[in-house]
């Protein structure tokens, strides 16, 4: 009798651990859906004193200001926060005038990312692109050198993949 009780308990124990052991499967991807891709974020910022502007503007992260300082730049504040770029589409990153709004748009290939911003002024029809690696955490500094004084830096961040797409949006001064 105690045997026949040892052996039930080893069989109902059998039973619970085999659950355990097998492997879950990734659900299958729903029809059409794009792949997740990495997040990608921009900020203007423009060589003037920050002491001019008023104080309502964005932050100049710390990153972003030691790595200025380092190039000579001593003077800067930010013209906006940081700006998701959509994807597959341009996105409006900057109001700098009626006219002249500045426009991003990514492309991807070969686990890189190109960031291309125009828009800066009517005579200034190149822009700037910065080109960095497709992971969290990449992040790079260009100026665009697109007027004799003022020069406006582009700040780019990759962050994770956005838990909702990002629509183009007009963002403001």
């Amino acid at each position: 009798m105690t045997r026949l009780f040892l052996a039930s308990i080893a069989v109902v124990t059998a039973l619970a651990v085999v659950p355990y052991a097998i492997e879950a499967q990734e659900p299958t991807p729903k029809k059409g859906s794009l792949p997740k891709s990495n997040q990608v974020y921009v900020k203007i910022i423009w060589s003037i004193d920050p002491a001019t502007q008023d104080n309502d503007r964005p932050v100049v992260e710390s990153w972003i200001a030691e790595q200025l300082k380092k190039s000579g730049q001593t003077k800067f504040t930010a013209a906006t926060g940081w700006v998701p770029l959509a994807r597959e589409k341009t996105t409006r990153v900057w109001e700098g005038g009626v006219v002249c709004p500045v426009r991003g748009v990514v492309e991807r290939a070969d686990g890189r990312i190109k960031v291309h911003l125009s828009g800066w002024s009517p005579n200034a029809n190149e822009g700037v692109t910065v080109s960095l690696r497709d992971e969290p955490g990449s992040r790079e500094i260009a100026v665009a050198e697109v007027f004799e004084t003022e020069q406006p830096y582009v700040a780019v961040l990759i962050g994770p993949p956005s838990e909702k797409p990002i629509a183009a949006t007009d963002h403001k001064k």
